[in-house]
């Protein structure tokens, strides 16, 4: 197999950003021996469930993590839509059995796995609309008025779940207020935090959200797939009940096991990485006014580059930034490569991660790099303009 291609390359990929393993961990799991063997954490698993582990701690782990997080309980699951699923499986038992309705109401701008995790547990998502171009910003009246409707048309809405911020323009949504009306209208609710938890300050808490899902790889400077799901006490003993079925025949019991996080989740180098990461994710979180201001100034040398606009809300209040770009799309019309060219002369740069093929809309971003590596970016983008045009 060829070596990785893209190492020493700078990144700006809005997935990758919050995801970089930092390297003195990435040596540390290979000097400890983390990586000789996948299921590396069992060997003193006494419980027969990884979350339960204290060799290493995992259980002191995900405590941290839901106190981190302003919650009261947390498990590490396979990526976050792991944890959306169980959120949609929880809340598909409260349809059944508090006769509610079937209907989710989800922000438009939500990330695919918030509606496949409801589809595949029989929910329906609804959703209420955004304000269109160039913001897509989405308010909590439009949140009041869906569940009016969904109440007068179907019956009590079974889940409210919003998106953080969301994956296509980075815009924060009125995650405090929405909750507010989530607790007035007595409707659980979900906040998927997978592009902000761990990039910036969060308390579910003051946000009154029951559910808090993450994702370790995106915004926690883990390997992936990794995700967490953090709850409060109410909550957690019906999202993480333990098996109670047995089998006909043989009568095991698996009485450890959570059905939700398909009986035992990740116990690997993800996890492991996770928790080498951990200290640090805490600390920068305090520096987010540092990177917000960072990528203030790259939007504007961005937008200095011909006819490039950013989309989505201004001020920008997330590192995802989203490109409206023109000039780059005319390019492509007459070059060989069609939109190709973008990704191909901005890798000649030492730059990857802008989505291949793509050249009417891209998407950056400049989270954790150097005033040095923004500078190359803004040159690199300068530089593909002129020599075109």
């Amino acid at each position: 197999m060829k070596p990785y291609r893209y190492k020493d390359k700078i990144i700006v990929n809005p997935l990758m950003r919050g995801g970089i393993v930092p390297a003195e961990v990435t040596k540390r799991l290979f000097e400890e021996g983390w990586a000789e063997v996948g299921y590396n954490v069992c060997f003193d698993c006494i419980e027969g469930r990884s979350g339960l582990i204290t060799k290493p701690n995992i259980k002191s782990h995900l405590a941290e993590v839901a106190r981190f997080f302003g919650g009261d309980v947390a498990e590490h699951t396979f990526g976050c839509r792991g944890a959306q699923f169980t959120v949609m499986n929880t809340i598909r038992e409260r349809v059944r059995e508090e006769k509610t309705s079937e209907f989710v109401i989800a922000d438009p701008n939500s990330h695919y796995s918030t509606n496949i995790a409801a589809e595949m547990v029989g929910l329906k998502v609804v959703e209420p609309p955004h304000s269109g171009y160039p913001e897509y910003k989405v308010s909590a009246q439009s949140f009041q008025e869906k569940i009016d409707e969904v109440r007068k048309e179907h019956g009590e809405p079974a889940l409210i779940a919003v998106t953080h911020a969301d994956p296509y323009y980075g815009n924060i949504a009125p995650v405090e207020e929405i909750g507010r009306i989530a607790s007035e209208n007595d409707i659980p609710y979900m906040v998927n935090a997978a592009y902000t938890g761990g990039v910036l300050p969060i308390n579910m808490k003051e946000m009154k959200a029951d559910f808090l899902t993450l994702s370790a790889h995106k915004s926690m400077a883990s390997i992936g797939p990794l995700g967490y799901l953090v709850t409060n006490f109410h909550w957690a003993k019906k999202a993480f009940v333990t098996s109670r079925e047995k089998p006909d025949w043989s009568g095991r019991a698996f009485g450890k096991k959570i059905p939700n996080i398909f009986g035992c989740s990740v116990g690997g180098l993800p996890l492991i990485s996770s928790m080498m990461t951990l200290p640090m994710v805490k600390e920068r979180v305090k520096h987010w006014d540092e990177e917000l201001k960072k990528t203030e100034r790259f939007i504007d040398g961005m937008e200095e580059i011909g006819d490039t606009m950013l989309l989505g809300e201004r001020p920008h209040r997330h590192h995802l930034l989203h490109f409206e770009t023109p000039d780059l799309w005319e390019i492509s019309k007459t070059h060989r490569r069609k939109g190709f060219f973008l990704a191909e002369d901005l890798a000649e740069c030492g730059i990857v991660g802008v989505h291949k093929g793509l050249s009417k809309h891209i998407k950056l971003s400049v989270y954790g790099l150097g005033d040095d590596e923004i500078k190359q970016v803004l040159e690199c983008f300068q530089g593909i303009i002129n020599k075109y045009t």
